[in-house]
């Protein structure tokens, strides 16, 4: 029994270490799946930006539209020409200032949609590189974990021989 416990001890060593390793590899692999995660809300956050931008954009240009009837309204209850002077020059800046505003609105959407999808890249960036450290650093573990094993297994057994003082040693 005395000589069967350094084996079982090596045993219960490399099984350490190889557990140790699995527990490394599966804890980069969870944080990769964590930001692959975080990823795909990001591109989903960046599909409800456009989305967000555009229905923004079609409110404002009907609101602008509404605007332009009702001051074509109010001009032709006055009795007032649209179609040259003042009135035509009010209707022409109330639809440059509405554009500009569909086209901010627009911008606006699309600077979101790049910010979340440049998150998204970045959380996949992220994930690969933990997900590539967890597996490294899981074969790191294994490879030293199995050095020292195979140092303590490989141990070189010195024996000593008395010596005698004398006659520098026992012939």
């Amino acid at each position: 029994m005395a000589g069967s416990l350094p084996v079982i001890s090596q045993i219960a060593s490399l099984a350490g270490t190889a557990v140790s390793a699995y527990g490394t590899y599966r804890g980069g692999q969870e944080q990769k799946g964590a930001y692959e995660y975080y990823a795909r809300v990001a591109q989903a956050e960046s599909v409800v930006a456009r989305q967000k931008a555009t229905r923004e954009e079609e409110i404002s240009r009907l609101k602008v539209r509404r605007l332009m009837g009702t001051q074509r309204a109010m001009f032709a209850a006055a009795g007032v020409d649209i179609g040259e002077g003042t009135p035509l020059s009010i209707m022409v800046d109330t639809a440059r200032e509405g554009e500009k505003e569909a086209q901010y609105i627009k911008w606006g959407g699309a600077t979101e949609e790049a910010r979340w999808l440049n998150e998204a890249r970045l959380r996949k960036m992220y994930g690969r590189i933990v997900g590539r450290a967890g597996r490294t650093k899981a074969l790191s573990q294994f490879a030293t974990g199995l050095g020292k094993l195979s140092t303590e297994w490989y141990k070189p057994k010195t024996t000593t021989k008395p010596t005698s003082p004398t006659f520098g040693g026992w012939d």
